[in-house]
């Protein structure tokens, strides 16, 4: 928004006659003081706008923020532990000897029990690391995000686990200078790039998916442009009308400082969304007493007359609640695409089951710039089983493979939400009362684990995990559509598998990791035979695999432990990635194989220049970006249709031919 200011001042021969006469009026001979008159500021924004919090005030605290810190890594293959510059290892031995390293606390039971700092330091098996991340704009306390990892003192990152790092605001410096704020750490297994062989050494960067942890989060500052202790209060009383407090909530949204100033609270229903929620604050009117349906019938004329702000008049209309629902469905229907989309993403997430017939629709014959974006909304819909039926004949139908990962994604919240339901409805029919005991972030982690299949939905989800009990990725098996793999390379770590027998292809005979992991099969009912080298324990694993594709994703990350006996290979995230791209590759499936673009480093860029950059392209409205490395017999459409959709980064590319 461009600002102007205007101020109404006086002349200087007034104000010099004004003070004169006052002189010789008084006794006093005491010159009076003009008194100073501050510039008012009004901003250069649409009328049907000026009314909103965001046309009258500026947030603060609200950009993405860069945090850092040096770390430790252990569990490495005898790739880490060479020479550090003399101020990192002296700094970090002391870090280590003040957290106890030396004592056993944390390496108790292990073979670097007893070590002291330096010597752990030195050990093979550890790494020291420069551990970067940024921090989504006004994320509250607990959330999380992924950090990127690289490197000081290691030729390879593969198999690492990031002991638990403290991370401070901006770039780390020079040891020795004086430490800034600590808002987060991080800690978790690291993943590398899956797409080139591990035993060249080569992997001195990576991530931890979901690692980082939001400890001491700024606070988020809405400053008034023109100071007025009326306007803020009506500022407070309009946000906490329209967020008030809910389940995990411990104060309210907003809460007044001054005539300047308030803070506002992300509420813990969006802890994970918070950019749309400061969206939704921004489209807040400052003084809620006109009446809802009057305002809202204006803001829908505005749809119509101004298009091109169909998705501020869209976040307006949210704003002021289920009484705007009868004058958004007038648009449901509307000829103008803009106007439409805006009426049906304000009507779903306000709840209208009315929209749901018109995101059918348009998921299903709109332009292939939009049809993405329409099917992510059905997916928010809690509109009954015609939801989750519409999303399966998108992913049984359609050769996008943008609009099949987008009604996947909406079928795995939808059958994580009945799980959670489930679980909400065995508590309450206990007579102790636990349904009141059990903190609801617990319960709703715990729906989100696994997921039995059948149902509505039709997914199943399995957990792979660590000997330690921490999830390293998950197995969702989709049982229809086209065979597909699709791998995400942010947030949690998910192997989907798609179709309703994605299996291994016979006769069989591939390869990956320079032939350290082989199959060879024969025909229809004749066993396949595996062959695996550990580049860790130098020990081969012999034996044979089921056909079936998540079998054998469970099969390769695996670790056998006393409450699962079974067998396993071990795998860490990024090997089984790798794996089942070389078994693709080979032409031992014939599904297809795409991942998520990864958005990691550009997350990281746009932090570092948060104070040079105003405008955010990507909202909460955006739809995930997919790499497609091979597409089989899937002619993917819609990748180059959409113009607001475009790469971040260079994706990961496959490994070249030798």
């Amino acid at each position: 928004m461009k600002v102007r200011r205007s101020a109404v001042t006086l002349g200087v021969s007034l104000v010099a006659a004004i003070a004169a006469a006052v002189a010789g009026g008084c006794e006093s001979s005491e010159p009076v003081k003009a008194k100073e008159v501050r510039p008012l500021v009004v901003r250069d924004v649409p009328d049907l706008l000026r009314e909103t919090i965001g046309a009258q005030s500026i947030f603060v605290g609200v950009d993405p923020t860069l945090v850092s810190g040096y770390g430790v890594v252990v569990g490495l293959r005898g790739t880490g532990g060479q020479n550090l510059p003399d101020r990192i290892a002296a700094t970090m031995e002391r870090q280590m000897g003040l957290n106890g390293i030396g004592r056993g606390n944390e390496l108790r039971g292990t073979p670097l029990d007893g070590k002291s700092p330096r010597d752990l330091l030195r050990d093979p098996n550890v790494a020291v690391v420069l551990v970067t991340a940024s921090i989504p704009p006004g994320s509250p306390q607990g959330s999380s995000f992924d950090v990127f990892v690289q490197a000081v003192n290691a030729t390879s990152l593969e198999g690492g686990t990031l002991w638990t790092t403290e991370l401070r605001l901006g770039l780390t410096g020079a040891f020795g200078q004086v430490q800034t704020q600590k808002l987060a750490e991080a800690h978790g297994p690291i993943f590398v790039n899956p797409f080139s062989d591990p035993s060249k050494m080569t992997r001195t960067s990576g991530r931890v998916l979901n690692g980082g942890l939001v400890t001491s989060p700024f606070k988020v500052e809405v400053r008034l442009d023109n100071e007025s202790h009326a306007v803020a209060r009506s500022m407070v009383s309009s946000i906490n009308s329209r967020f008030p407090e809910s389940v995990g909530d411990r104060e309210p949204t907003a809460i007044g400082r001054s005539g300047a100033s308030i803070a506002v609270r992300v509420p813990n229903a969006f802890r994970e969304r918070p950019e749309e929620f400061l969206d939704l604050v921004r489209a807040v009117r400052v003084d809620d007493r006109t009446p809802a349906e009057e305002v809202a019938r204006r803001y829908m004329e505005g749809f119509k007359n101004q298009p091109g702000l169909s998705n501020e008049f869209s976040l307006c209309m949210e704003a002021l609640g289920p009484k705007a629902l009868p004058f958004l469905r007038d648009l449901y229907d509307y000829s103008e695409l803009g106007p439409q989309f805006g009426a049906l993403r304000a009507g779903v997430k306000l709840g209208d089951a009315r929209a749901a017939v018109f995101l059918k629709k348009m998921a299903k014959e709109g332009n292939a710039s939009i049809r993405p974006r329409a099917i992510a909304l059905l997916g928010e819909l809690n509109a009954g089983p015609t939801i989750d039926v519409a999303l399966r004949e998108i992913i049984t139908e359609s050769d996008s493979l943008l609009e099949r990962v987008a009604a996947y994604e909406g079928l795995a919240k939808r059958a994580e939400a009945a799980m959670l339901a489930r679980y909400m409805q065995q508590l309450r029919e206990r007579e102790d009362n636990l349904a009141e005991q059990i903190p609801f972030a617990y319960l709703e982690a715990r729906s989100q684990l696994v997921l039995p299949g059948g149902g509505l939905q039709g997914l199943s989800r399995v957990p792979i995990r660590t000997k330690a009990g921490r999830v390293k990725y998950f197995v969702d098996v989709v049982p229809f559509g086209k065979p597909m793999i699709y791998v995400t390379q942010a947030r949690v770590p998910r192997i989907v598998l798609f179709g309703e027998r994605a299996e291994l292809k016979r006769p069989i005979f591939a390869s990956a990791w320079s032939d350290r992991f082989m199959l060879d099969g024969g025909g229809a009912g004749e066993p396949i035979k595996l062959y695996y080298l550990d580049e860790r324990t130098g020990e081969p694993t012999k034996g044979t695999v089921e056909a079936s594709l998540s079998l054998l994703t469970e099969y390769l990350g695996r670790e056998t432990t006393a409450s699962d006996p079974r067998a396993g290979l071990g795998m860490t995230y990024s090997e089984v990635v790798g794996t089942l791209y070389s078994l693709q590759k080979s032409g031992a499936t014939q599904a297809a194989f795409a991942t998520e673009q990864d958005r990691l480093m550009s997350e990281l860029l746009s932090a570092q220049q948060a104070s040079r950059v105003k405008d955010r392209p990507e909202t909460a409205d955006d739809v995930p970006e997919l790499t497609v490395f091979d597409t089989g017999s899937v002619r993917p459409t819609g990748l180059d249709e959409q113009p607001d959709v475009k790469p971040t980064i260079t994706p990961i590319a496959p490994p070249k031919k030798e």
